[in-house]
């Protein structure tokens, strides 16, 4: 960067991932501490304890848990070096952090000595997080003896750490009854606020009497509770106290002290709250039914709030075993029982576990079939139930009809093709429904054959298959079929379930019904984005557009129909030195995925012996960040659009198990109606658990990213909030006069937020920033998508106006007029290849082979 650069211009170009400022290119050795025999030497009791001391000093260190310093300390190397040795050199990149556990050591900063460095003092840990140039030069006064850890060897140790930290946790959790019957979405977040901590023998981890703030549970080791200095009982692994105070604000009921070293994971009760959000006995139960009722095929149509509703009317019961549940002669379709704990059967042999529901499907039938059988408990039970008399009273009609609404209701909020269709055609649409499941591997569609049905994703994915060649993947609320009825043709491509697969089914004649002009428009136009039979050649130059993280992107038009593409080219060459291959790959898996109206698709991908090419719909717009500095702050309804418009583009993403992770003005696109479009998917990822990369934007990301302790989709949510601060403040709340990553990191862990600078410092959008900045990732949502959403932040807001883009945006960019550019370029065609060399040839990022493993990545590029 040059000059003057506005700490503003410096965010948009900066990225952990890729730097620009003397990065060390793939390949290069960095060599410190040269002159130094460096050993793993065993450590004594008092090196550990001056190694964690060290570690506790240093912001990225000391905000990592216990177990992970410790295992950095267990992994960190013996040096010893001579006296007027250097240990690293001024202005050259870094890999290492050191402690200097004996001797002295000198700082010399452009030739001049600045400090001395005594034992026991840790330094360059700047290390740990890039290769940036050293600040300064470390030079031995006499003969010295360090520890030192590298930068992979740190981040492995940390990611080992906390990989089985979170499954040992996770195992926990899934086995402690208090916790049995939470959902998945409740134990996940409970599983992102545990805190560990160990304690020696002798140490008292809660104290009779106390007003309790933490629920534990005992990872390893041994406690005793004792009450009035009286042993009461021992506690195990896999054992929990605390629960009591925790959950009924009582002061401690007993002290509990660790017999030789225990270590134990923690939950606050601030936490556990805005979780559970209710007491902890009825969050059990009503989760119990939820389970059940959403596990069952018959009621699994109903949506959230008509559950909840059912809930406030369950009766539940005890049955002790051999007491009757359900008489012999009860006449079914008339109520629902679901256990909840326990075990019920019948003397032919049917058994109910738990969650299990007895009797909806009948619910949906006209009563008249009796139980043939007793139903009875066969161990103590808990039995909920509900007649469906107060089923129907409760969500307000026919239990039938309204899970076929429901459905209708779905596809209409959810499904782009239907978006605004006319009244008048809903009913229409209703009784056109089908729903259809198919098992993996299931063909749906068959390429070449004729088409009678329109399908819609319910749940589940699908592959679609083109000559044999994976062309893209369908998931929830996508649809496919669409061509063949419009056009009577035979299906352009093959369809495959990938895992059990629901779908709506439409048959051709009542689809044709009820398309209007407008549905008929966009699947016209979403046919011809969609024309897979376009290649490169096909394509003329425009203009250059800017470069992403790794290519430059190009304005390219169809020669025939001169329909507008972007194209973004990126050389085999730079793509093995960085080795992204695995990002490309991803980028494009999921580019294809995603089809959402405020996203960009990749259209297709092409490759030659140079380069691959990553083709998208070109969307006339500016970014975010140049939007930003036309207008500096946005109002709050501009604001409250904008940001509710990221939510549901984060909503559609996490639904898919993608998490986006560079989240910033730079990746959104301002359309011409106003309307921000994500672009830019070489830093998504399909996360099934958590990831380890440290990567995005340094103002942007999240606490957990930085530490390289795990993180998830609530990494995305905080970017949300920095965003969403930015747009009301006009900066960013972190760092925002800090070109240095290490400053921008330091001031996002310490996680100082300031209001006071501004005319707004009692801004009604203060409550939302703060949660989406909360240092507890699963608080961030304030208990998922749906309290999120009705955030008092978002009051008032019309969300499916907002999905389907009919909310007028307080504000629409100007544009500059390219038509006469593309039309000169369309008249009078540049060679596309020396176009793409000479921006090449001016890309700061100088290449350079190296020898490399060939076998890592052969036929990375196979699919492009």
């Amino acid at each position: 960067m040059g000059a003057g650069c506005s700490s503003v211009e410096y965010r948009k170009y900066s990225s952990l991932l890729v730097k620009k400022h003397q990065r060390t290119s793939v390949g290069d050795k960095i060599n410190e501490a040269a002159a130094a025999k460096i050993e793993d030497k065993p450590k004594t009791q008092d090196d550990f304890k001056m190694i964690m001391n060290a570690l506790a000093n240093h912001f990225i260190l000391k905000s990592l848990d216990e177990d992970s310093r410790l295992e950095i300390a267990r992994e960190m190397k013996h040096y010893t070096i001579g006296p007027r040795e250097c240990i690293f050199e001024e202005g050259k990149p870094g890999s290492s952090f050191y402690i200097l556990a004996s001797g002295r050591l000198e700082v010399v900063i452009n030739g001049v000595k600045k400090n001395v460095i005594f034992p026991g003092f840790g330094f360059g840990e700047l290390a740990l997080l890039d290769d940036r140039p050293r600040t300064a030069s470390i030079i031995t006064i006499e003969r010295c003896t360090l520890w030192g850890v590298d930068r992979e060897t740190f981040k492995e140790a940390v990611r080992r750490v906390n990989i089985q930290g979170h499954e040992e946790n996770k195992a926990f959790i899934d086995n402690i009854s208090l916790f049995k019957s939470l959902t998945q979405s409740q134990k996940s977040r409970i599983l992102a606020s545990l805190n560990t901590q160990r304690w020696g023998n002798g140490q008292k981890i809660i104290k009779e009497g106390d007003v309790g703030t933490l629920f534990y549970i005992i990872k390893d080791g041994i406690v005793v509770c004792s009450k009035n200095d009286m042993d009461v009982r021992h506690l195990g692994r896999g054992e929990y106290f605390g629960e009591l105070s925790e959950l009924y604000d009582q002061s401690r009921s007993a002290t509990v002290t660790a017999i030789g070293d225990v270590k134990v994971v923690s939950i606050s009760c601030q936490n556990l709250f805005e979780i559970l959000e209710d007491s902890l006995q009825q969050i059990i139960y009503k989760n119990s039914q939820r389970i059940a009722i959403e596990n069952s095929y018959a009621l699994s149509a109903l949506k959230t709030g008509q559950i909840d509703k059912l809930l406030d009317y369950m009766e539940t019961t005890k049955y002790y075993p051999g007491e009757v549940i359900i008489p012999k002669g009860t006449m079914k379709g008339l109520k629902l029982w679901i256990v909840l704990k326990g075990l019920a059967a019948t003397a032919s042999g049917w058994k109910y576990g738990n969650l299990t529901c007895i009797g909806d499907k009948e619910l949906l039938m006209t009563p008249g079939s009796e139980f043939s059988d007793d139903i009875v408990a066969e161990i103590e039970t808990d039995i909920s139930e509900i007649s469906k008399e107060t089923i129907e009273n409760c969500i307000g009609g026919n239990l039938r009809e309204i899970t076929t609404t429901n459905d209708l209701q779905e596809i209409l909020q959810n499904v782009y093709l239907f978006a605004g269709l006319d009244f008048s055609k809903h009913k229409e649409l209703k009784n056109s429904l089908n729903t259809v499941f198919f098992n993996d591997k299931d063909l749906i569609a068959v390429e070449g054959h004729p088409g009678e049905y329109l399908y819609i994703i319910k749940s589940g994915k699908a592959i679609c298959r083109k000559e044999n060649k994976i062309v893209r993947t369908i998931t929830k609320h996508d649809y496919f079929g669409e061509r063949a009825l419009i056009f009577d043709s035979p299906r352009s491509a093959s369809i495959e379930a990938d895992g059990p697969l629901i779908c709506w089914t439409i048959i051709k004649s009542d689809f044709l019904s009820l398309i209007n002009d407008e549905i008929r428009s966009r699947i016209y136009h979403r046919i011809e984005m969609q024309d897979i039979s376009i290649s490169l050649s096909d394509l003329t130059y425009i203009k250059p557009l800017g470069k992403s993280m790794f290519g430059n992107v190009f304005l390219m038009a169809h020669q025939n129909k001169s329909r507008l593409y972007t194209v973004k080219a990126i050389l085999k060459e730079k793509i093995e030195n960085l080795g992204i291959q695995v990002n490309l790959k991803a980028e494009r898996e999921i580019g294809l995925q995603v089809n959402h109206w405020m996203m960009m698709n990749i259209l297709k991908t092409f490759k030659d012996d140079k380069r691959v090419y990553i083709m998208t719909e070109f969307i006339k717009g500016k970014d975010l960040f140049m939007v930003l500095r036309e207008i500096q702050i946005v109002n709050e309804l501009h604001a409250r659009y904008l940001s509710a418009s990221i939510v549901l583009m984060l909503e559609y993403l996490h639904e898919r198990e993608i998490v986006y992770r560079d989240l910033k003005p730079e990746n959104i696109i301002i359309d011409e109606e106003g309307y921000p479009i994500l672009i830019d998917f070489g830093t998504a990822k399909i996360v099934k658990g958590r990831t380890y990369t440290r990567l995005g934007s340094p103002h942007y990301m999240a606490p957990e990213i930085i530490l390289g302790a795990g993180y998830s989709f609530n990494a995305d949510w905080w970017s949300l909030g920095i965003i969403l601060y930015e747009l009301l403040y006009g900066k960013v709340p972190f760092g925002e006069d800090e070109t240095d990553t290490h400053a921008i990191c330091e001031k996002i862990i310490e996680h100082r937020i300031s209001y006071s600078h501004s005319a707004l410092k009692t801004h009604s959008a203060k409550p939302i920033i703060q949660q989406l900045l909360n240092n507890n990732p699963a608080a961030r949502t304030g208990g998922g998508i749906k309290a999120l959403k009705s955030h008092r932040w978002f009051e008032n807001l019309n969300w499916d106006r907002l999905r389907i883009k009919a909310l007028k945006m307080p504000y629409i960019p100007k544009f500059r007029d390219w038509d006469n550019e593309i039309e000169e370029a369309l008249m009078d065609p540049k060679i596309m290849y020396e176009c793409f060399e000479l921006e090449e040839s001016n890309d700061p990022y100088k290449l350079k082979l190296y020898d490399r493993e060939p076998s890592l990545h052969i036929g990375w590029d196979n699919d492009f």
